[in-house]
């Protein structure tokens, strides 16, 4: 009797189990299947796009800078002067899978006529302009669906270029593939990289600038003058600025000479005769009567007697192959900038995070 009261209790603690299971078993096959998160791997990429041509080793430093602190096996340095188009190529050449993670292009740049990089082998600077020409003239390439996502992040090392905000929307949408749009970052200060034997370092600096003809240095004296009034608020010693071309420690003023260009080409009926032109006085006179030049000298707000001017005569041949007579009007003026370096409270230079709106523009 014992014996068949274990056979039952022991009958009925497996029918429960088997009941237990087959509820289980229901239970797997109407859940929700797992999610399933896809990764991808990331590479990144950095561009010297440049090659030094005066005491300024911009370059130079940047790429020693890079090859330091970002080189591996998954961050490649390329030290070459490409083309915004060239740079595009290289991107869409990423190996399927892969994602772009940080791309860094540096480059000289400034307020007023945005990169010194070209738009396309031989072309013009990067400019609003330049770029919709190109992308009209069917010269940029598009970049490919798949080699970007939330975290790809393209940084322009171009001094001020985060001042230009309809040149960094336009270089956003340059750098749009389909269905995606990586951020992209520049400074609106001067970037300064610094380097040496063992080390090289990457900082800002604020910059303060006026402006003079090529060739007709006022003196310190009256470039300090310039300063001390166009800049009445700002705490700097303005002549011990000018006298130093690089900075004994972090934080103290220094200078830095460059130039600015811009043409203009008027092409005339081939019954007409291009005025002749030989003073400045002479082609100031002319520029102020071309409303459009006019313009875009006004944009930059540097006075048009501060520009050296020249005219060069020339035949324009149209698309039909006539002949027709034109000129083309150059002016070049320099600017001398007094940088200051960004410090800590400590005094040491410091790079703010890409997030700090003070220093950084991203788009």
């Amino acid at each position: 009797m014992k014996q068949l009261a274990r056979t039952g209790w022991l009958g009925l603690l497996a029918l429960l189990l088997a009941v237990a299971h087959a509820a289980c078993e229901r239970a797997r096959s109407t859940a929700p299947p797992p999610v399933r998160i896809v990764t991808h791997p990331h590479r990144s990429i950095t561009f010297i796009v440049g090659e030094d041509k005066t005491y300024n080793k911009y370059y130079t430093n940047a790429a020693r800078y890079f090859t330091l602190h970002e080189a591996d096996s998954e961050h490649q340095v390329v030290i070459a002067p490409l083309s915004l188009a060239e740079i595009m190529e290289r991107l869409n050449q990423l190996p399927t899978g892969y994602r772009w993670s940080d791309i860094n292009i540096v480059s000289h740049g400034n307020t007023w006529t945005g990169l010194a990089t070209r738009v396309y082998p031989g072309g013009p600077r990067t400019t609003v302009e330049t770029l919709i020409e190109a992308e009209q003239d069917g010269r940029l390439p598009a970049l490919r669906t798949g080699i970007f996502d939330d975290s790809s992040h393209v940084v322009f090392y171009a001094c001020g270029l985060g001042r230009d905000l309809p040149l960094m929307q336009k270089l956003k949408s340059v750098f749009s593939a389909p269905h995606t749009a990586p951020k992209v970052s520049s400074t609106k200060l001067f970037n300064i990289f610094s380097a040496g034997r063992t080390k090289a370092v990457h900082s800002l600096a604020d910059f303060y600038h006026v402006f003079y003809r090529p060739g007709h240095h006022p003196g310190n004296t009256v470039l300090a003058d310039r300063f001390k009034a166009r800049y009445p608020g700002v705490s700097i010693d303005w002549a011990d600025a000018l006298s130093r071309k690089l900075p004994d420690h972090p934080g103290q003023p220094f200078s830095y000479k460059y130039h600015i260009p811009v043409s203009w080409t008027e092409v005339y009926r081939t019954d007409e005769t291009p005025p002749h032109l030989q003073t400045q006085d002479e082609i100031i006179n002319w520029i102020l009567d071309q409303e459009d030049f006019l313009h875009l000298i006004r944009r930059y707000g540097i006075p048009i007697d501060r520009f050296q001017w020249s005219v060069r005569y020339f035949t324009y041949r149209d698309d039909t192959g006539e002949a027709r007579p034109a000129m083309k009007v150059k002016g070049r003026v320099t600017v001398m900038s007094v940088l200051r370096e960004v410090v800590d409270d400590r005094g040491r230079a410091f790079v703010p995070d890409l997030s700090d709106e003070r220093f950084f523009t991203t788009m």
